[in-house]
């Protein structure tokens, strides 16, 4: 039960950084898409228990593979530039302010696609070494099967909730808001997006071709 605990602090604490995956599930709470944000935070949270639970259990080089590598380097740049000149220059569809239609149930692709943003991230298996390293070097969980899947468990569990309480804050706060107010905070993370795949893109350019 330790490890479960240790694990859901570490899961909660370490996603509350804005990052893409907490921009996607912005987005998406801003406009009342709610299921669809909980979706894309549920998918990145699998994602976190079985990377996790493959740094503990010693099998990160089966996730390696240079070919790999080089495509989920790409995959991130491509659709952070396309989201991202989308919601900066191109038109906005009007925020909802009440429930809609479209976030009916119904809506797996966007737990597909938290899965795929998360994956498309290849160091988030060194992270979860480095975390995994940690634990295990200062004693926090014992070095067996069991704590080590509570402890990936755990981790689902703390960023899950993570996104439920990003998604609830948003949902009390939102209603403040004039709608023009919510076209610019969207910009805004348009604009953030669109930096974020120039500077994906430029580490990928920089390591292809200036080494």
């Amino acid at each position: 039960m330790i490890a479960f605990v240790v694990g859901f602090v570490i899961g909660y604490l370490t996603t509350i950084p804005v990052g893409p995956i907490n921009l996607a599930v912005i987005m998406k709470a801003l406009h009342n898409r709610t299921g669809q944000a909980m979706m894309i935070g549920t998918g990145s949270a699998l994602m976190d228990i079985i990377y996790c639970g493959a740094a503990l259990f010693g099998i990160s080089t089966i996730i390696e593979n240079p070919t790999l590598e080089l495509l989920f380097r790409i995959l991130p740049f491509v659709i952070f530039f396309y989201y991202g000149i989308r919601t900066s220059f191109f038109k906005l569809p009007e925020p909802h302010l009440t429930q809609n239609a479209e976030d009916a149930p119904g809506f797996k692709r966007f737990f597909l696609l938290g899965m795929a943003m998360y994956f498309s991230n290849p160091s988030f298996i060194a992270y979860w070494v480095t975390i995994g390293g940690i634990v295990h070097g200062y004693h926090l969980i014992e070095r067996t099967m069991y704590d080590s899947a509570m402890f990936a468990v755990g981790t689902g569990a703390g960023v899950t909730l993570w996104f439920a309480t990003l998604v609830a804050l948003i949902e009390k706060h939102k209603m403040r808001f004039e709608p023009k107010t919510l076209q610019h905070t969207t910009r805004f993370f348009g604009y953030l997006m669109l930096v974020i795949s120039l500077v994906l893109g430029w580490n990928l350019f920089s390591d292809l071709w200036l080494k």
